[in-house]
């Protein structure tokens, strides 16, 4: 394949600020330590990285990168040129970028950081082939970007790629989905953003057709999809001990019940689904099933695909997420929030992987799904929320999926207990090999 060939601006799930000032508690570093149980003293030690993955014209600062280290009290060693791939603009940064890059090493405090930027024309192919044929790349990858799965094709997507290589959006998904499951054979993990238009999809904000719209990458079988959630707004608590200099005056959370994000609150729902070209797999098969056999309120039948792989895998905390953007404090939302908190998770269990048995995890999603059925206080289950309004509002047309015990396409599996997960691979796989 030849790329280079024309440029188009690629849409992608963009990071929300809230429309109107907000009363509701906001999420700091400390905030999913508490909610996560993670605890402060935890950090990266050996050679375990994290990135994040950026398309147009999204750069990040270090400036605001070391003032986010600096406010929130977390550990996060300068980006070195030789990390950066692709040329970044530090002069123009730009608040998805910045949201990125700060929540992957504000939570995997440490960690080497990686900041990968593609080229304007390049879309999920032509990453997919530059990462795989990187010799040196970050082991944790976020992407924070997407768009429907039947409209990769477009011009502004992946027109360019999908007529270089003589394929439909059909075909083009299958090609990607080969490319993310070579990278995820070299010990690579990838994460990304379950979308932020709920089960309809960007594409239909009024809910007018009918069928729903996976977004992908979110919707591949070897990517690990993180949906968001929220703090119930009746219930949250804000009196973290000893907060960091950031907290003044933004209320912190400390405790409240986790539930998955609403329009009402969050401003979005949380993308969620099926997918209509990847067929289900196995990792995932029980617990899709127990899902449809909970008699849990579903759309029709022929709005979805039930065979198909289904989405997100997990969830993290996408709402009234504090960041730095141009020097100054501000609250944002969205799973472009999530997906970074579970890359953060992720890179502190590779840290131990490492130090066992210089492995990482790699592809997660095989072992997250038997995690979850062999210790179920390895994830914390979201029972609350839906995902059938979208980022419009909720229409009366709307159709989605219900949040139910254990897994379900608005959360996933659920949010992360770190010390149960890391007491579950210490015991399960590291003292085994």
């Amino acid at each position: 394949m030849v790329s280079g060939l024309s440029e188009f601006p690629v849409r992608k799930l963009t990071a929300r600020r809230p429309k109107a000032p907000r009363t509701l508690v906001r999420i700091a570093p400390q905030s999913v330590g508490v909610f996560y149980n993670i605890p402060s003293a935890v950090k990266v030690t050996r050679n375990s990285s994290a990135g994040v993955i950026e398309f147009v014209d999204q750069y990040f600062s270090p400036q605001d990168l070391a003032t986010f280290a600096k406010q929130f009290n977390v550990a996060i060693p300068p980006i070195t040129a030789n990390h950066i791939v692709g040329k970044n603009d530090p002069n123009n940064p730009q608040v998805e970028a910045e949201l990125d890059i700060q929540w992957v090493l504000g939570i995997g405090v440490n960690a080497q950081g990686w900041f990968w930027i593609e080229a304007d024309n390049v879309w999920l192919y032509g990453f997919g082939v530059h990462m795989f044929g990187t010799t040196n790349v970050p082991l944790v990858n976020s992407i924070s970007y997407g768009w429907n799965e039947e409209d990769q094709c477009e011009d502004g997507i992946g027109g360019d790629e999908c007529q270089q290589l003589g394929v439909d959006s059909k075909g083009y998904v299958a090609r990607v989905n080969i490319q993310f499951q070579k990278i995820g054979l070299r010990g690579i993990s990838l994460i990304s953003a379950s979308g932020d238009s709920g089960a309809n999809g960007r594409t239909d904000p009024d809910c007018t057709e009918n069928h729903l719209n996976p977004p992908y990458p979110a919707a591949s079988p070897f990517i690990t999809s993180v949906g968001g959630t929220q703090i119930d707004e009746t219930d949250g608590k804000a009196n973290l001990p000893n907060p960091p200099p950031g907290c003044r005056g933004q209320n912190c959370a400390s405790a409240g019940t986790e539930e998955a994000v609403s329009y009402d609150q969050a401003e979005y729902a949380s993308g969620g689904g099926f997918s209509f070209v990847a067929s289900q797999p196995t990792y995932q098969a029980a617990a899709v099933q127990a899902y449809f056999n909970s008699g849990v309120q579903l759309p029709p039948a022929s709005y979805y695909n039930a065979q198909g792989r289904g989405f997100p895998d997990v969830a993290a905390l996408g709402s009234e997420v504090l960041i730095i953007a141009d020097g100054s404090i501000e609250p944002v939302g969205g799973t472009s929030c999530s997906s970074p908190i579970w890359g953060g998770v992720i890179a502190l269990l590779n840290d131990r992987a490492i130090q066992k048995n210089s492995k990482p995890l790699g592809f997660l999603n095989p072992l997250l799904y038997k995690m979850a059925a062999a210790c179920p206080t390895c994830f914390q289950d979201i029972t609350k929320g839906d995902n059938v309004c979208t980022e419009d509002g909720c229409s009366p047309n709307c159709k989605g999926f219900y949040c139910a015990k254990g897994w379900d396409p608005v959360t996933g599996l659920g949010s992360p207990n770190y010390g149960a997960m890391l007491t579950y691979i210490n015991n399960n796989i590291l003292n085994k090999n």
